[in-house]
């Protein structure tokens, strides 16, 4: 009787801890819920439906974005970058790329400083920022670079070094965005997958302990 008895408890107690493993294999880790959790409370989603909304939009500004950079590259650069006088502005002093090269290097390294800014932000790396960092004052340089030709030489004239440095500007300004939207659409497409296959649900808990901690703060009425 006594094996009898023993026998059933296991039975009963089998699936219950393959019930407790299969949940516990279905978490994801320690830094992926840290990393979800991050991306939720800079972004804000409401709930899941609005994190598929959300990865909607942002995909579709990020590649609006990348088309009208394109456009504007194709119109002001490449086909009317001879009536703006850009074979007027001198070759960089770092690297002598000429200012079409440059209207291409300027857009990449802003695309790369955004890159890496925005994972060393969601994983908290410091050097990541460091290089984003770094990359950051290059492209600015590189931007700013035909202006300051025009303020301190008289190989070009200030209103060819004015619209140069518009024109990267421009290009600088869109790619940038165009990366952000592009990065958080990827990130809340992971979110969303991982919310997918998780037994618990994460945005209710996060918002509930916001409420709960607003409420701590107002202290009891006299």
């Amino acid at each position: 009787m006594v094996l009898g008895e023993e026998t059933m408890d296991d039975v009963v107690s089998s699936p219950q801890s393959g019930l407790a493993a299969t949940a516990k294999e279905e978490l994801p880790s320690n830094d992926a819920l840290e990393l979800m959790e991050s991306i939720l409370q800079r972004l804000q989603p409401a709930d899941r439906h609005e994190i598929r909304d959300m990865i909607t939009q942002r995909g579709w500004f990020s590649g609006a974005l990348l088309m009208m950079s394109g456009l504007f590259w194709w119109i002001a650069v490449k086909q009317g970058g001879e009536s703006l006088g850009d074979s007027n502005i001198p070759d960089s002093m770092l690297g002598a790329f000429d200012f079409p090269t440059m209207a291409l290097m300027v857009p990449a390294i802003v695309f790369i400083a955004t890159m890496i800014s925005s994972i060393g932000r969601e994983r908290g790396l410091a050097s990541a920022s460091n290089i984003g960092g770094l990359l950051v004052i290059l492209a600015v340089y590189y931007t700013l670079e035909p202006l300051g030709f025009s303020i301190i030489t008289d190989n070009i004239n200030m209103q060819d070094g004015i619209m140069a440095t518009g024109r990267l500007l421009a290009l600088a300004v869109m790619i940038h965005y165009s990366a952000r939207f592009f990065i958080d659409a990827i990130l809340l497409q992971w979110v969303r997958a991982q919310m997918i296959h998780m037994p618990v649900e994460l945005i209710p808990t996060m918002s509930g302990s916001s409420v709960e901690g607003q409420a701590d703060e107002v202290g009891p009425a006299a």
